[in-house]
């Protein structure tokens, strides 16, 4: 009577190729060196609980959105990071004569990974659309508060709770324009207010909104296609209730280029205006703004285009 046996496969585990694959899906590198429900651990880490929890916190408490999304990218890496060094002890420690799980081969790897990184980019996604947004920014219409080629965050929970207020720099799709165009403003007016622009002076209400000249510009600009190379006028401190923000004008004291008769903002409406005031398509030719139309408020510069002093939070 002869008796049969099954043979055990073996092989080595490779330090390098464990820490790659943790590189690439976190979890599937202790998964290569044989630890199944460790190995799920960290991609369920990776993939739901880190962006999951501090997402959450996003909906509650007054704290800013953008600071939270650092937080979870932060912590997403220093995910990426533990589960790396961990795959790579691991696979130090492995015996060399490791037997081959049947969890051990590629496809295993391929799907698990799919898995792991699908998740996290179907949170991204949603991050995307409701929470925070990056943009860049490509035109002058906001000079000298925003230079073109900027990027931005856009906090898309701003007013979930609370409506625009005067002085925030919001993100929305113009009335008059494709719903695929974002463009970026400033809030001068609200609803039940009147607004008037006579020889480039702004009234809210009748009365002036004062401004302090800050010094003449004529500033040469990184060459980006389709903008002039040169800005030229006089930047402003205006204020306007609570806010102070700054604004550009024409050189010339009295310029009628962009005036406006007076108009009254009805409600869920607001009236924004570019802070380069003389190169702006802004309420003056759409309108007031609908609030339904509003996606977010600029809160961040994090790439500045020219001078790293003008990073973090817009003024």
């Amino acid at each position: 009577m002869s008796e049969t046996t099954t043979p055990v496969i073996s092989k080595k585990r490779f330090a390098w190729l464990a820490m790659g694959l943790s590189i690439l899906m976190p979890g599937v590198g202790q998964i290569y060196c044989g630890k199944l429900a460790r190995g799920l651990s960290y991609g369920l880490l990776y993939g739901v609980a880190v962006p999951t929890a501090l997402g959450l916190l996003a909906y509650v408490g007054p704290a800013s959105t953008v600071l939270l999304g650092f937080l979870m990218i932060a912590a997403t890496l220093g995910i990426v990071i533990v589960a790396t060094g961990d795959a790579y002890r691991l696979a130090r420690r492995t015996r060399p004569d490791y037997a081959l799980k049947v969890y051990n081969c590629p496809a295993i790897y391929i799907l698990l990974g799919l898995m792991i990184q699908g998740s996290c980019l179907g949170y991204t996604l949603h991050i995307r659309s409701s929470l925070f947004e990056a943009f860049r920014i490509p035109s002058l219409s906001e000079y000298p508060t925003i230079v073109p080629n900027d990027r931005v965050l856009v906090d898309k929970t701003a007013y979930r709770k609370t409506d625009p207020g005067i002085g925030e720099t919001v993100l929305f799709h113009p009335p008059d324009r494709s719903w695929r165009i974002h463009y970026i403003k400033r809030i001068v007016a609200l609803a039940g207010d009147t607004i008037k622009i006579e020889n480039g002076l702004v009234y809210v209400n009748g009365k002036e909104l004062p401004r302090r000249r800050i010094r003449p510009e004529n500033v040469q600009l990184k060459p980006t296609e389709g903008l002039p190379s040169t800005v030229e006028g006089v930047i402003y401190e205006e204020t306007n209730g609570a806010a102070t923000y700054r604004v550009l004008a024409a050189s010339s004291e009295g310029n009628p280029g962009r005036d406006l008769e007076e108009t009254a903002v009805p409600p869920h409406h607001c009236f924004v205006l570019g802070d380069n005031r003389d190169n702006s398509w802004d309420s003056r030719d759409f309108g007031p703004l609908p609030y339904a139309t509003i996606e977010g408020r600029v809160d961040y510069i994090y790439w500045p285009a020219d001078r790293w002093s003008r990073f973090g939070r817009l003024r």
